[in-house]
């Protein structure tokens, strides 16, 4: 069976980069310009510290003097030594109290800036803003892949070979005329207590992407933007992550309120449920699907669930709403002998999350 592709060669072109921090008290409003602002532009954006970070990236002929490289810091190689001792430390930081994980949770925020990102001038040194350099150079985006083999020495860091950094990676796009609203919401609930996102800037916090409007069966029928979370995750199965009910009800939210719709290739089982009905042209992608895989050849019952072919992506059972595998209904689907309880979102009261209750505010009803 065949198909046609079509390809759009364009000029070989440069792009001029640079970072610059603010602070977050418009961040709702310039969600919804900057990638109107800047061809490549993003945001990283550190709840706790109220800070953004925006990546004025630009479009520049080809005959603007640089030789820049993004090597960004976050997919190198590193010692593997370093990345399991990072981890033991990480997950020491874990079991400890607010203060410490928040203390920790400044040393990235800290040190990509004073190294660039790993953005270079001309692939070596740091010089300054703006880095000038080729399409493929600056939209490159780390040289682990390219590291030799050297017996396990260095690894990348999230080799499955090495007990090394772990974490959940989820993300989500919304529509951009709803993104001013969401962010405001988002700042609200980090608002009752900042300390709960620590966690989210331990990770280099939530990365801000633009993605424009699609006639593609899966794409976004208007210009829409993507939220990256990066957070703790423990090699533990069914061991909860401290204030975890705060970013569930963030993706709840998100998700529910605002008609976002998961990345694909990375979220937990929730995200997924009822998530092809959001999409106009679903209808169409099946039907092109079963046309040119009738034998269901590249599918599996992953994927079957996840398409709303054959039953749920929700995984229920004792536990499920730590691991995301669902949204807790019963106290069982968390983990109430860790002290954590289904209770409602703090903000968005539709979300269910598991959430740590002291002794003198628990009760004994099993179901909300």
């Amino acid at each position: 069976m065949l198909a046609q592709v079509t390809l759009q060669l364009q000029p070989m072109f440069k792009r001029s980069v640079t970072f610059l921090e603010r602070d977050d008290s418009d961040l709702a409003a310039q969600v919804a310009v900057w990638g109107h602002l800047h061809e490549f532009g993003d945001m990283t954006w550190l709840p706790r510290q109220g800070k953004v970070i925006y990546r004025q990236d630009d479009r520049v002929d080809v005959s603007s003097p640089g030789d820049g490289l993004n090597d960004y810091l976050g997919f190198r190689s590193f010692p593997t030594l370093g990345l399991i001792v990072a981890r033991v430390a990480e997950e020491h930081v874990e079991e400890s109290n607010d203060m410490a994980r928040c203390l920790a949770a400044g040393v990235l925020p800290a040190s990509f800036p004073m190294q660039a990102y790993g953005f270079t001038n001309d692939g070596s040194s740091f010089t300054g803003y703006p880095v000038v350099g080729y399409q493929h150079r600056i939209q490159a985006s780390g040289s682990c892949i390219d590291a030799k083999d050297n017996l396990l020495r260095s690894s990348c860091p999230w080799d499955p070979r090495v007990r090394s950094l772990f974490f959940y990676n989820t993300g989500f796009s919304v529509a951009l005329s709803k993104a001013p609203a969401l962010v405001a919401d988002m700042q609200r609930l980090r608002d009752l207590n900042p300390r709960a996102l620590c966690s989210l800037d331990a990770k280099m916090g939530v990365l801000i992407r633009y993605v424009g409007a699609s006639s593609a069966y899966l794409g976004k029928t208007e210009d829409s933007v993507n939220f990256d979370f990066t957070y703790y995750r423990s090699y533990t199965q069914g061991r909860p992550r401290a204030h975890s009910d705060v970013i569930d009800e963030l993706e709840q939210m998100a998700l529910r309120k605002y008609g976002a719709v998961p990345q694909w290739g990375k979220n937990r089982n929730f995200a997924f449920d009822g998530a092809i009905a959001k999409y106009a042209k679903s209808g169409e992608f099946l039907k092109v699907k079963e046309r040119y895989d009738p034998d269901g050849v590249f599918s599996s019952e992953w994927s079957d669930r996840v398409l709303g072919i054959d039953g749920s992506p929700n995984i229920v059972h004792k536990g499920c709403a730590i691991e995301g595998l669902c949204i807790c209904s019963h106290d069982s689907h968390c983990a109430p002998e860790q002290g954590y309880y289904c209770r409602p979102g703090k903000m968005y009261a539709e979300a269910r999350v598991c959430s740590f209750q002291p002794t003198s505010h628990r009760d004994h009803n099993d179901e909300i």
